[in-house]
């Protein structure tokens, strides 16, 4: 007959080892907030070092706090919790410490209550040299030594997190840690900005959070108040009782997003080109984003696909069919709604799509009125020519003697032949290219408008207002400010 025999891990072992499961500065930092949030805090500080001397990192919430016993729990690697409440964002009794110390050493944590504060410690050097699971309980001359325990002192009650001993840091560095953590916590800012934006811009129960005192306002990945963001209706799947959410959206066109809106609300042009696909909540936490789950996405280029993102809010409740992970960094889609989900993604992609193809004034047929055309190559691809029938060339070409005007032809053919596509591709995707015409270019424009109005105006018998009817349907004296200039000039020529 079989008989139980205890197998306790080695922690020095065990404890090593959990350091490497995955976890990023940034995650890390999150998992600690995510506790923060759980307790129910309405402020979080993130104090970060601002000179060589000063090298911890603390986290403060003005949440429940703990008693002794309840802390000593929560320091516990797989911490005694039976129960998760469903707006709970912890799970494995394991973010606390897993989280802190593949960022340190040295894991400080106490916490106030009934005027009382408590502290524990994880020292990652004494366990290895011990090789027991020795947490250590700080007297009160230890706590009164914790970095910024006047803080927690102050408020009625609340939970002050610790790190110290950056041995990773210092290894990635060079021993320059606090450049390093300085680094990383520019990134680190913006992932809680877009991680936390549901709690960050909720009007009635808002979570504020601060790094060195300075409150971090909120993403919006989905644009969601800019009136040209199409918003598609939300549907529900029902997961044996449980309800997850979808909603589709398809963010405006570039020309229609103001650099205010790129850099403020989406984090940037990066964001903005790298932040399609799904994005996963948990209890209004943003889980993972930026991903298409593999889905197929009909072949269409990653560029075309920028502007759509779909919403999935998930309940706590299926965290085992969607296999979610201690860092709350990866997924995986149940079969049960992949189907539900394939069908969302066709019709993001055929709208994102379009938002960009439909912006397009070219098309595959010749257009004298424009300037530029495009064509077919014989590789069936999109070739761009300047347009030697358009009205605009062909009436400046009419002004030159028939010798030249071969040779000015041939110019205009060289002229397409060598469009810089990999240049502009690069400045389109970065948002640096310039659409505005400086103040030559914009005279220059309005002066052959004018010439090539009067030489219409010789050739024809009719009025002023017959001409310029015409003549403002081609490029570029379409457009309304030029056309509206030369009239002007014209009229006051009178």
């Amino acid at each position: 007959m079989s008989r139980k025999i205890e197998n306790m891990p080695s922690p020095n072992i065990l404890m090593n080892s959990m350091r490497s499961i995955g976890y990023t500065f940034k995650t890390a930092l999150a998992d600690i907030i995510d506790n923060s949030i759980s307790a129910e805090a309405k402020n979080i500080f993130v104090d970060f070092p601002i000179n060589d001397d000063d090298l911890f990192i603390t986290i403060l919430d003005d949440g429940n706090g703990m008693d002794s016993e309840e802390l000593f729990n929560a320091m516990k690697y797989g911490s005694d919790r039976n129960v998760y409440g469903i707006n709970d964002l912890g799970r494995f009794g394991l973010g606390l410490k897993s989280a802190s110390l593949s960022c340190c050493r040295i894991l400080t944590v106490a916490s106030k209550i009934n005027n009382s504060i408590s502290a524990y410690q994880w020292n990652l050097d004494t366990v290895i040299e011990d090789k027991k699971w020795d947490c250590l309980e700080l007297d009160n001359k230890e706590i009164s030594n914790i970095p910024n325990i006047s803080k927690l002192k102050k408020i009625k009650m609340g939970t002050l997190v610790v790190w110290q001993d950056f041995d990773i840091a210092s290894k990635k560095s060079n021993g320059k840690i606090r450049e390093y953590l300085s680094n990383e916590m520019e990134e680190t800012e913006k992932h809680l900005r877009l991680v936390f934006h549901r709690f960050l811009s909720n009007k009635f129960k808002p979570v504020n959070i601060y790094v060195n005192d300075n409150l971090l306002l909120p993403f919006d990945p989905f644009l969601e108040n800019n009136e040209k963001t199409d918003t598609h209706k939300p549907s529900e799947i029902n997961i044996n009782g449980s309800i997850i959410k979808v909603q589709a959206f398809i963010l405006p066109h570039l020309q229609d997003i103001s650099q205010d809106d790129i850099n403020d609300k989406l984090g940037g042009m990066d964001s903005l080109r790298k932040g399609q696909g799904f994005y996963i909540y948990r209890n209004n936490r943003l889980i993972i984003y930026g991903s298409w789950f593999r889905l197929p996405t009909n072949g269409i280029s990653e560029e075309l696909l920028k502007y759509g993102r779909i919403k999935v809010d998930v309940p706590n409740t299926l965290d085992d069919i969607w296999e979610i992970d201690i860092k709350k960094q990866n997924a995986t889609i149940p079969k049960q709604i992949l189907t539900n989900l394939k069908k969302t993604v066709f019709n993001v992609c055929r709208r994102s799509s379009e938002k960009i193809t439909k912006r397009a004034k070219l098309k595959l047929e010749q257009d004298n009125n424009k300037i530029w055309n495009k064509s077919l190559s014989n590789g069936k691809k999109d070739t761009y020519y300047i347009n030697k029938d358009s009205s605009f060339v062909r009436n400046f070409i009419n002004e030159f003697d028939d010798k030249y005007k071969k040779k000015i032809l041939d110019f205009v053919d060289i002229i397409s032949s060598q469009i810089p596509f990999d240049d502009i591709y690069n400045s389109v995707c970065n948002n640096r290219h310039e659409t505005n015409l400086n103040e030559s270019q914009f005279e220059a424009i309005i002066q052959e408008g004018i010439s090539q109005f009067k030489l219409i105006k010789s050739l024809t018998r009719k009025s002023n207002e017959e001409v310029f009817k015409e003549f403002k349907k081609y490029e570029p004296f379409n457009e309304e400010k030029i056309a509206l200039e030369i009239w002007n000039r014209i009229v006051n020529e009178r």
